[in-house]
């Protein structure tokens, strides 16, 4: 499905994005040739200009000047004198040259009313400018004009063939396609790219979400069997204590189970963002004097010894959920509780700095409960909690994934217990606080869970 779609996307994006592409180079196309052709025609206007001006001051016209004219401006110059061609010796290399003059005079009689090959006294000079295009002799720039003089009229043709421009012309169109094919090429592969980069985060969500189902109904499958074995087991049970015992095993494996469904329901709000957080200012050591009540007991019961550890200042108050706190500090204090062996140490800490300015919320944009002193005068970003164990530890390539959703070490594995989501949960509730949570080595030994809230002043 996602290969698909990223077919898909890159096609929609590359077709999108080049069509915009093609058609503002044509545009720009088109404006260099109308460019190209103005200048063209503007250089043609003033070198006519010149010639005709030349042709007036003058009594005669050179044979040299006239060389030198066609072969540095590419004009084909023709002079008629009462009707008459001039330079009988035809210095035009053109074959036929004499087919284009007349084409050319025919146009301008037709056209524009000027006959350079009349006789008539007293007619006034003029002169006219066009464009000539013909299949059989190209496309040339044409001034035609006829000149007083005092023994009769000079009639002259000017063409300026446009050879070159349409060589240019054709050149940049050539250049300007090659282009567009190299950026179309180019857009479609970072289409690609990017495409499965927008893609990515969503093909590993759909994964996760996959996996989690698969491990949800792994999870959920055991405690069902129990039960329905336990229920078959019930009916055919011929005493009250093997009732009883068949009873008190059903409860305990749908506990099991509530608690399983409990924890999925929780994460599933969350990626949802609707479960609630009441964001208020609490004092953090009440906040751990309370999870040491709750666990002193049990921890003794393990045969473990919980240690608290809390600085001698007093610490600024923190924003957050005081029952979400618990809940975090409930998951770690039960992992711990969990790994740690008989006669080891799990340690409460609270601290007054982060372990990095990024692992909380900056305290002067935050808008929540409480009021803060600007950033300058404030002397922590956050607080620090801290949930330390003499356990075995957490190897490093394993200290990501313990955050994973289902995801156990091999050491709890057969631990019915524990389901692979306390952390995850215990991640997710800290990220709504606003607050990081992460894993170090204790230096001890064993593993320390911190988690950090942004402080108030």
């Amino acid at each position: 499905m996602f290969r698909k779609l990223h077919r898909q996307m890159t096609a929609f994006s590359a077709t999108i994005t080049s069509l915009i592409l093609v058609t503002l180079s044509l545009v720009c196309l088109m404006i260099s040739e109308n460019g190209l052709k103005k200048n063209t025609e503007a250089s043609f206007q003033k070198e006519v200009s010149s010639i005709i001006t030349h042709l007036q001051s003058q009594s005669y016209i050179s044979l040299s000047w006239l060389n030198q004219l066609q072969d540095g401006n590419h004009f084909i110059l023709y002079f008629y004198d009462n009707g008459n061609p001039l330079f009988s010796q035809r210095f035009h290399a053109a074959s036929n040259s004499e087919e284009l003059a007349a084409l050319a005079r025919d146009y301008a009689l037709q056209h524009h009313g000027i006959d350079i090959l009349s006789t008539r006294s007293g007619v006034l000079p003029e002169h006219t400018e066009f464009a000539l295009s013909d299949d059989a002799f190209g496309s040339y720039y044409v001034s035609a004009g006829i000149i007083h003089k005092t023994n009769g009229n000079l009639g002259f043709l000017i063409l300026y063939s446009l050879e070159g421009q349409e060589t240019q012309l054709r050149s940049q169109r050539i250049w300007f396609a090659a282009v567009d094919i190299a950026a179309v090429l180019c857009l479609t592969l970072f289409s690609w790219f990017f495409t499965g980069r927008m893609l990515l985060p969503i093909e590993q969500s759909r994964k996760k979400q996959v996996h989690f189902v698969a491990a949800a109904s792994h999870e959920l499958r055991a405690p069902l069997a129990v039960i329905l074995s336990g229920a078959d087991a019930l009916e055919k049970a011929d005493t009250d204590t093997q009732r009883s015992h068949f009873l008190r095993m059903i409860r305990a494996e749908g506990t099991r189970m509530q608690h399983l469904i409990a924890d999925m329901l929780f994460l599933a709000r969350s990626d949802a963002g609707s479960f609630p957080v009441a964001a208020e200012r609490c004092q953090p050591d009440l906040l751990l004097l309370d999870a040491y009540e709750k666990f002193d007991l049990p921890v003794r019961q393990h045969g473990l010894t919980l240690r608290l550890d809390l600085p001698e200042g007093q610490l600024p108050a923190c924003i957050c959920d005081p029952e979400r706190v618990a809940q975090v500090l409930s998951v770690l204090l039960d992992n711990a509780l969990s790994y740690t062996p008989a006669g080891g140490t799990i340690t409460l800490s609270l601290t007054g700095a982060c372990r990095d300015a990024g692992a909380c919320r900056d305290a002067s944009t935050y808008r929540g409960a409480g009021t803060y002193r600007d950033a300058a005068d404030r002397r922590y970003s956050g607080i620090r909690f801290g949930v330390a164990d003499t356990g075995p530890g957490i190897p490093n390539r394993e200290k990501e994934l313990i955050f994973d959703r289902f995801y156990r070490s091999q050491m709890s594995r057969e631990d019915k217990n524990h389901f692979g989501l306390g952390l995850s949960i215990a991640r997710e509730v800290t990220l709504a606080m606003h607050g990081k949570l992460w894993i170090e080595d204790a230096p001890e030994g064993g593993a320390v869970f911190y988690f950090c809230l942004p402080a108030a002043w």
